[in-house]
């Protein structure tokens, strides 16, 4: 769970890592998240999660109906709007140093919260 006052980029890591988990229970065949992933350089949170190309209600329906981890589902969707940044620019392109540096922490920190309660989920 994130802490009180994790910055916007922390947070977009967060999401984007929940965002991984999810879209690896609709895919079960793709590769599942794992730690050492890391956003670098030019890379923008927005592109990262937008080529996960997620169909929140087919992926949803499909983990379920298939009995995919139907708690660990629930949990995410749950969590999620409180891993949403409160300014855009979390998502930006540029995030520089500091910002890459977070959001990578934020990534690892929700593996490692996600893997906690839900180890079969996370390399």
């Amino acid at each position: 769970m994130p802490e009180q006052n994790e910055s916007g980029h922390k947070l977009a890591g967060r999401l984007y890592a929940t965002m991984r988990v999810l879209k690896s229970l609709a895919e079960p065949s793709g590769p599942k998240p794992v730690g050492d992933e890391e956003l670098a350089g030019q890379d923008s949170p927005r592109e990262r999660v937008q080529a996960l190309k997620l169909d929140l209600f087919n992926d949803l329906v499909a983990t379920v109906q298939k009995g995919r981890h139907a708690k660990a589902v629930g949990e995410m969707f749950r969590a999620m709007p409180a891993l949403v940044p409160r300014q855009s620019v979390a998502f930006d392109k540029n995030l520089g140093k500091r910002g890459l540096a977070e959001f990578n922490a934020g990534y690892r920190a929700q593996l490692a919260d996600l893997k906690e309660a839900f180890p079969e989920l996370v390399e």
